[in-house]
């Protein structure tokens, strides 16, 4: 009898002997840990000091050739991009544990200190709409690691070789779902007769009747199934303690020092409350439990703030440095959107990012001068508080794709996956992963730069700047968005800066101080980290306004669109919504002028080519009929098309 037939029996056999005491929860699960094991004590951490790096394990390095097909040859195809054959980045490509252990000194030298582990979990051995699960969320035994990967003994020693090297360990948790194929569900004998059918909520199995329709609708989103994927019912007490179970077993196998939790919006709260508690119990209050609630909308984020996690990410955030360093927008959208934030979040920790495993990368956005505008971007990203998580290859400029195909609507995830190009780590992208380095360094040098103040001095569409403080130092930090070198005089607080000068922490030039003023010289997308050497005064700061106006100054770079409508003056609302703003039906209104009879507003738009729509009322999304170009979406209808010479 093979393992997993054993394992089968024996789940089944265990399941028909508690099915009988409370039918309508089904089985009650057999706990895997001791109640009275604990984790080791930790030292206390302080998360904001640390710096998080996400790798996929299937995608990073492959250390172990011989497990890349794991239990089925069909599940490995090797992707050549010489020969085009991308639908291979479906498959299985080969990296594993080994191949990260391989790789630690890598991370070290790049500054990490904090490893997030896509799930470990063994997945299935077959494919499910033409996807192998190699991604790790589509879990088929929560208490084994995936042949593809290795095993158990090798992550536990990968965890130690990374507590070594002063690297936290943080593992993915899958609680929503599992696979499409798990016995629970596809062996009849344990969804009808052990039960299981009580674990999950409604599954068709055959079709999407019971998946999410309506991804605004809060009971769908939490009680129907992320497109297929059986949905497990966390009310259910017995669920719960299976799960619960679960999280301590990795907690003890491997001595990480905290989860990344998965799908969390598709979870009730008074779960994450009662996991939160007990987890914290189990391991202690600085084991990390960092949620993903994958909303651009900071009110929603905020409302799961208070059910015990130790941080979320910040995807508001990542939607607003996408839009400003990827897509060319003005600054003042970064000023606007930390506002919200830091607003909403007062004390918990948020995980800010410019791309992660869901999204196109970074890079493709950016399209041209990607590797400077990931400069830049991850230069704001190391100097504001927060736990800053940055995604494999990033630090190379990993090339990416649009995330659906324009003309079919096919999600195209796996295109923003690729295998880390490691000839281009210690080749012509080295430069990139020298400056993400130092970067890494100066945030660990300077704790102002993590945990100290913040307050913006200047503001305009193509440049800002802002000071980072503690009771020691003082750090200008200053962005230039656009792709012209621009100049700058920047106004200091008054009193402040007294005899001294600010000194670049990369390159050691030196700005001198003129009137409670510096003036600054950008390279185009360039940055400047000036740390003031001299006598200052750190509690005048403290008084001083977080914000400051905003300048309408275009850089070199801009120059002004018109947009307008002659749309009816009974609408409630004309809204612009394009590649220039990162597709959003809220940011960017159209007012109605009562002299000319149309709705109108205006861009500050670099040269290029422009996909966009008018969305009216919040609802109807149209082409503009004055566009003079225009091209299929996604959906069948179709884009407006501006040019900007």
């Amino acid at each position: 009898m093979s393992k997993i037939k054993r394992y089968l029996y024996f789940v089944f056999v265990l399941c028909l002997s508690a099915a009988g005491d409370q039918p309508e929860r089904g089985p009650t699960w057999s706990p895997r840990t001791e109640p009275s094991l604990r984790p080791q004590t930790r030292p206390a951490v302080d998360w904001s000091r640390e710096i998080l790096y996400f790798l996929l394990i299937d995608r990073f390095c492959n250390g172990d050739p011989t497990n890349d097909k794991g239990r089925n040859p069909a599940s490995h195809v090797v992707f050549d991009p010489t020969i085009g054959n991308s639908e291979a980045l479906k498959t299985y490509q080969g990296g594993d544990l080994q191949g990260v252990i391989d790789r630690l000194d890598y991370l070290q030298d790049l500054g990490i200190t904090a490893l997030w582990l896509s799930p470990v979990y063994d997945n299935s051995d077959s494919a499910f709409a033409g996807w192998w699960p190699y991604h790790g969320y589509s879990p088929i035994d929560f208490f084994s690691v995936d042949e593809h990967f290795g095993d158990l003994a090798l992550l536990q020693k990968l965890v130690q070789e990374a507590h070594r090297r002063q690297i936290k360990i943080i593992l993915d948790m899958v609680y929503n779902h599992v696979a499409p194929d798990h016995p629970w569900v596809s062996d009849k004998k344990l969804w009808q007769q052990a039960g299981y059918r009580h674990w999950f909520h409604s599954h068709s199995g055959v079709d999407a009747s019971t998946s999410i329709q309506d991804w605004l609708d809060q009971e769908q989103l939490e009680n129907r199934e992320l497109n297929g994927l059986p949905d497990l019912n966390q009310d259910n007490p017995n669920v719960y303690q299976f799960l619960l179970d679960m999280s301590k077993y990795w907690i003890l196998q491997t001595g990480c020092d905290g989860f990344r939790l998965d799908a969390v919006k598709h979870i009730p709260k008074s779960f994450w409350r009662k996991l939160c508690k007990e987890l914290h119990e189990f391991a202690g209050p600085d084991f990390l439990l960092l949620g993903e609630v994958f909303s651009g909308d900071t009110p929603y984020v905020a409302g799961y703030q208070d059910l015990g996690f130790n941080g979320l990410f910040d995807i508001p955030m990542y939607y607003a440095i996408h839009r400003v360093f990827a897509q060319g927008s003005g600054m003042q959208w970064l000023s606007e959107q930390y506002r919200r934030s830091y607003a909403a979040f007062p004390s918990l920790l948020l995980s800010p990012l410019i791309d992660n495993h869901d999204v196109a990368r970074f890079s493709y956005w950016a399209g041209e001068r990607a590797k400077e505008k990931i400069k830049s971007a991850l230069t704001y990203l190391f100097t504001i508080p927060g736990l800053p998580m940055l995604y494999y290859g990033t630090e190379i400029a990993s090339p990416g794709a649009a995330p659906t195909h324009e003309k079919t609507g096919e999600g195209q995830d796996h295109l923003n996956r690729r295998m880390m190009d490691w000839r281009a780590v210690y080749g012509q992208d080295h430069d990139l992963f020298k400056e993400v380095a130092g970067l890494a360094g100066l945030r660990k040098k300077h704790p102002c730069l993590s945990g100290g103040q913040l307050v913006e001095i200047y503001k305009d569409y193509g440049v800002y700047g802002y000071l980072r403080y503690d009771r020691r130092t003082a750090i200008l930090v200053v962005l230039n968005n656009a792709g012209s070198c621009e100049k700058r005089r920047l106004g200091l607080p008054r009193n402040v800066f007294r005899c001294g000068r600010f000194q670049d922490l990369r390159t050691g030039d030196k700005c001198s101080l003129s009137r409670d003023s510096v003036d600054v010289q950008l390279e185009p997308h360039g940055s400047l980290l000036l740390r003031f050497k001299g006598r200052w005064r750190a509690e005048t700061l403290k008084g001083l306004p977080k914000y400051c106006d905003f300048t309408q100054r275009l850089p070199g770079d801009r120059q002004w669109v018109h947009f307008t409508f002659r749309g009816d003056r009974r609408l409630r609302s004309v809204v612009i919504a394009g590649d220039f703003n990162a597709w959003s039906s809220e940011s960017d209104s159209l007012q109605y002028d009562e002299t000319d009879a149309c709705w109108s507003t205006r861009l500050p738009l670099t040269q290029g080519r422009y996909r966009y729509k008018l969305v009216l009322d919040g609802e109807r999304w149209i082409c503009d009929p004055q566009a003079k170009e225009r091209e299929l979406d996604p959906f069948g209808g179709y884009n407006s098309v501006i040019v900007v010479p």
